[in-house]
């Protein structure tokens, strides 16, 4: 049996911002890491302790990839990305994107999928919001 203690807030069409309150905090950073481990993402290693931003993955079965961007302040936890659809090569392979667009949520939507379930693995008050 699955017990789960998370607040969600609803999402809203063009949301591109979930932030996710911990009640506590400890090891928070190796915590944020593991969470985006889980999502089959790759984190660049830039030594900075309070952000951590991925290397362009792609979607499984899919032409889009997606980069994650991961903000810890305090006790909360701020995750926002970007998505760019590569087009298929002559073989049918994906070829890396030539930009990138704000991940925001609508229905369906691939790459907010990633970006959420980072967010589930807390366990905790999840919030969403339209930033500028």
């Amino acid at each position: 049996m699955l017990c789960c203690s998370a607040t969600v807030f609803a999402q809203k069409d063009e949301d591109n911002l979930i932030v996710v309150t911990v009640g506590d905090t400890t090891n928070l950073y190796a915590r944020v890491r593991q969470a985006i481990i889980y999502t089959d993402l790759v984190i660049r290693e830039d030594s900075k302790r309070d952000t951590l931003i991925t290397y362009s993955e792609r979607i499984e079965g899919k032409t889009i990839f997606v980069i994650a961007k991961v903000v810890i302040e305090n006790d909360k936890v701020k995750i926002s990305g970007g998505y760019g659809l590569g087009m298929e090569d002559f073989w049918g392979y994906p070829a890396w994107p030539k930009s990138y667009k704000r991940i925001i949520y609508f229905k369906g939507s691939e790459s907010w999928k990633v970006l959420r379930r980072i967010a589930i693995k807390f366990d905790s008050k999840i919030e969403y919001f339209k930033v500028p």
